[in-house]
């Protein structure tokens, strides 16, 4: 049986190549034979948010005030589904197909969260230690105590490491992708970067889907996502996410997955794991 089924997964731009093996496990893991495009970038997301690896789900980075709020989307070519500074879920990308499925395209805070628990979701403490053990080397860097003051943690904003987990796949025809977050260090509660955001953290179109990780910030003033899956008509799958790499500012990391018929490709100017559906 021929499988027409293209996909390419990430562990976030930063993450060394050693967890491609990581990435791997998790399509392995989550991908079934049968599963359309929407519901395996689901599959795969969900499984490297159960990595503590990977900042998503129960690896997430832990915010300035020791919590932990995360964001996470959804897209097919249906509809767009999100949620963002989400709390306590396990897997906030089912939150975000939640809202797929609702009148709404993006909810954040306690909505997202009342609404997931309400839909049945797991619940989990994600701390772990080595997430605490960051946080508090990260503390101390700071000259105030007031750790929510925006103009200190200013100061470390080139220092921000941040990481996602995403997927694109492709499927008779059909394209969806998939993204999930703690979201980045020296963060204070409610700060939200590009991956909930349409056409910056990721972008489902005519021409195929794309998915970013990077700088959130500078993510969203590119729209890299939609940057590149708008070059793709023009330059192709591959050509189109090196030349979003390229334009990117060099002194910020980006890192670009996509798909469509012509198979997947990706493009970084940092380490990125990553992997690809095996047939």
């Amino acid at each position: 049986m021929t499988m027409t089924m293209k996909l390419i997964a990430h562990g976030g731009v930063g993450s060394p190549r050693e967890k491609d093996e990581n990435v791997q496990k998790a399509i392995d893991k989550g991908y079934e034979e049968g599963m359309t495009a929407l519901e395996a970038v689901i599959a795969v997301v969900e499984e490297m948010e159960n990595d503590p690896d990977f900042n998503a789900g129960k690896g997430s980075r832990l915010r300035l005030d020791g919590s932990i709020q995360m964001d996470a989307a959804v897209q097919s070519e249906e509809d767009i589904g999100a949620v963002a500074a989400i709390e306590d879920i396990a897997n906030p990308i089912r939150a975000a197909k939640i809202v797929h499925d609702s009148p709404y395209l993006l909810l954040a805070g306690d909505s997202a969260t009342s609404i997931a628990k309400k839909h049945g979701l797991e619940t989990q403490a994600l701390k772990t230690e080595k997430r605490e053990e960051e946080l508090r080397e990260k503390r101390k860097k700071l000259d105030d105590q007031e750790q929510e003051g925006l103009d200190e943690v200013k100061k470390f904003y080139d220092k921000m490491q941040g990481g996602t987990v995403g997927c694109v796949a492709y499927e008779e025809g059909k394209v969806a992708a998939a993204v999930s977050t703690g979201g980045a260090s020296y963060s204070i509660r409610g700060r939200v970067g590009d991956s909930p955001l349409i056409g910056s953290g990721f972008y489902v179109g005519e021409n195929g889907a794309v998915v970013a990780t990077g700088k959130g910030e500078e993510i969203i003033r590119q729209l890299s996502s939609k940057r590149c899956h708008d070059l793709m008509k023009e330059h192709g799958l591959k050509k189109a996410c090196e030349i979003t790499v390229d334009e990117f500012p060099e002194d910020h990391s980006l890192g670009l997955i996509a798909v469509n018929e012509e198979g997947e490709a990706s493009a970084d100017n940092r380490e990125m794991a990553q992997a690809v559906l095996e047939e």
